[in-house]
């Protein structure tokens, strides 16, 4: 009998362990520890098409997304429609505080692609200054995305497969004092997802600005790291995390049914 016992309790200790999953950190550029080799960073920004009035305005609504320049040391952006002078071009790109992903004159995103789905649930800003609204988005649709020659806007329609995990204000600086290592948790509906874009706040992309703490210019982020599980790892699954009740109910009546069975001997 108390062999049995031992055998159930255990059961019971897998049952709510299987639902304690454990976080990996992915580092994302090299000041912040050594990169994670299973995630690939690919920058990207709204600069195709012909810089003019009209498609400049709103930062480049109309322009579709192209590729940019990751910078794997510190976590930044550099957009391809940097310029030193200009009406239309991004100004001043590259240069402090257009070093980093902001949403000065163009949207800079960063694509994390990770070799199997993951549910992320925190992440980490290495560096920020001014404002630190971010978007983040991940993709539940079929193979891998397309982003390069879309719109962010589209990217705000079911068909294309991106849902908006959330906008999040001021996870880091908000005013010109620069800010290290702030993070924030993401992601309450417990998505999974191999294909995450995380950009300074972006509102084409849609989702809420509720109180107000949202802006759309001047957010300036370093991305370091982002915090997650493995999906189909122990307790990593789209849930709440809290253990199936069917699950205890099965291995409580075991128990009740063994002690019951101990007394009625012992008597």
């Amino acid at each position: 009998m108390k062999n049995q016992l031992k055998v159930l309790c255990g059961v019971l200790t897998l049952v709510l362990a299987g639902h304690v999953s454990a976080a990996t950190t992915w580092t994302l550029a090299s000041n912040y520890g050594a990169i994670s080799g299973d995630v690939t960073v690919t920058a990207l920004s709204n600069t195709g098409g012909t810089n003019t009035s009209s498609s400049s305005a709103n930062n480049a609504a109309t322009q579709t997304i192209q590729g940019a320049t990751w910078t794997n040391t510190w976590g930044g952006i550099y957009n391809l429609d940097a310029c030193s002078s200009g009406s239309y071009c991004d100004v001043n790109e590259s240069y402090s505080p257009e070093h980093s992903i902001d949403n000065n004159q163009r949207y800079d995103s960063a694509l994390l692609s990770f070799s199997s789905a993951v549910k992320l649930q925190q992440l980490t800003l290495g560096w920020s200054q001014y404002d630190s609204d971010l978007t983040v988005m991940a993709y539940v649709g079929a193979g891998a995305p397309t982003l390069i020659g879309s719109t962010y806007s589209a990217l705000a329609n079911s068909a294309s497969g991106w849902v908006l995990i959330g906008n999040y204000s001021n996870v880091g600086s908000t005013s010109s004092a620069q800010v290290l290592n702030s993070s924030t948790t993401i992601n309450a509906g417990g998505i999974s997802s191999s294909y995450w874009l995380i950009g300074a706040y972006n509102p084409l992309v849609g989702g809420s600005t509720t109180g107000g703490m949202l802006t759309d210019s001047y957010d300036y982020i370093k991305l370091a790291s982002v915090t997650g599980c493995v999906s189909g790892t122990t307790g990593c699954t789209p849930s709440t995390g809290v253990p199936e009740p069917g699950s205890l109910a099965l291995v409580g009546i075991g128990l009740f049914g063994l002690v019951r069975r101990y007394k009625g001997r012992k008597g």
